[in-house]
């Protein structure tokens, strides 16, 4: 009968301490002060390419294409590859089609029919090269 007694209080004791717990929508005060301080990126300070990638926008050069953007690669490719592609047959949309692809100067290129025209991504292992063309 001793322990009778003490069985009551602690099973309180135990409910107690398991309602003490947190929950994961619950945060800690340092986790508040994190989340209050931290602000989301915003256009200026947004990264434009992933950490160790150097992103750069370059002139297209080539007539009908625009918006050129590199990563990984000097410029200068950048307008070698769209040069490429803009007179390569292969390159071109097939009739109705809002995708298709083609491969230039080693790069394998993916285009896309969008409201703007055609964007294209071309890519190689830790190199791409993007730009807009003009559709037709």
């Amino acid at each position: 009968m001793r322990f009778a007694r003490p069985l009551p209080i602690i099973a309180l004791a135990a409910a107690l301490a398991a309602g003490c717990g947190s929950s994961s929508s619950e945060q800690s005060g340092n986790e508040q002060s994190q989340a209050a301080t931290t602000q989301p990126p915003t256009a200026r300070t947004a990264p434009t390419a992933p950490a160790g990638a150097s992103a750069q926008s370059c002139s297209a050069g080539v007539a009908g294409v625009g918006e050129l953007r590199v990563a990984g690669v000097a410029c200068k490719t950048g307008r070698l590859v769209t040069a490429g592609w803009s007179g390569d047959a292969s390159c071109a949309s097939p009739a109705a089609a809002s995708r298709f692809g083609c491969t230039v100067r080693g790069y394998r290129c993916l285009g896309a029919a969008t409201e703007r025209g055609i964007a294209v991504s071309c890519a190689r292992p830790n190199r791409s090269i993007s730009f807009i063309a003009k559709r037709g």
